[in-house]
């Protein structure tokens, strides 16, 4: 079932006229996005399209050429006179992004820590909190994720989609109040997929704000309370899930969707 928010919810995320190039490629062209708290947005279209660009932006992984970023109403980036994006400070931008989780395609977990030690690393060297504070919600996230008996592996020990789960509990263990999640499920085996997605879709029940770039329709279809198609840079066509899916209007939409599902 998805998400369905009333416009009286917090804004958490607005970008507004995003610019970005590479060197002399245009890769986003004017975006705009708003989410709003407990909101599901999904962005999907096809490879090239600035998706996985765009969700880079929200956290600085990239930076922009124009436009603004809001984060919980606080300026991350804003377009000065002379029309080029100006970020907040250092320390500003720390603390604006401290609210922001990310899952990437790849799992990125440290390699020589136990699955525990992967979640309470950045809390006690980020926010520098004491281990005694964070192991029980640690130990909390590794149930949720289903992984309670998996605390004391290695990450070499555990599959695809079990390394996926300790990285969305790791995520999670900085209690974020927006998650992102860039194509979270492509380097996984098919059969993998759904143990990652089913997390997924009980974060969007319990109503975390996600904006989720992602290949998976259904879960886009399912879970999502906003889904984006972007295509060359720009947004093609927005809208609702069910009316999305189910009324397309734009022929560059109907032809993804009939390559998609």
């Amino acid at each position: 079932m998805a998400n369905t928010i009333s416009n009286e919810a917090q804004v958490m995320l607005r970008m507004h006229d995003i610019h970005k190039s590479f060197g002399d490629l245009a890769v986003l062209k004017g975006i705009d996005v708003e989410v709003r708290r407990g909101e599901v947005l999904a962005i999907i279209g096809p490879s090239g399209s600035g998706k996985s660009t765009l969700l880079r932006c929200i956290n600085k992984l990239e930076t922009i050429d124009s436009g603004s970023i809001e984060i919980e109403g606080e300026f991350l980036a804003d377009t000065d006179e002379h029309g080029t994006a100006e970020y907040a400070d250092a320390a500003k931008t720390r603390e604006i992004l401290s609210h922001t989780g990310m899952v990437f395609q790849q799992f990125n977990l440290f390699p020589h820590m136990t699955v525990l030690e992967n979640l309470i690393e950045a809390p006690i060297q980020v926010k520098g909190m004491k281990k005694a504070e964070i192991l029980p919600y640690a130990k909390e996230l590794l149930e949720k994720v289903g992984l309670a008996d998996r605390a004391d592996y290695y990450p070499s020990q555990l599959s695809g989609g079990q390394q996926q789960r300790v990285a969305i509990a790791r995520a999670l263990c900085m209690k974020p109040d927006i998650m992102l999640f860039d194509e979270p499920t492509s380097a996984l085996d098919p059969e993998l997929t759904g143990e990652v997605l089913k997390t997924m879709r009980e974060l969007a029940e319990e109503r975390m704000t996600m904006v989720v770039v992602t290949h998976e329709m259904a879960f886009a279809r399912e879970a999502a309370s906003q889904v984006i198609f972007m295509a060359d840079g720009t947004i093609v066509e927005q809208g609702e899930p069910e009316s999305f899916f189910a009324h397309p209007k734009e022929e560059r939409t109907k032809a993804f969707l009939q390559n998609m599902l």
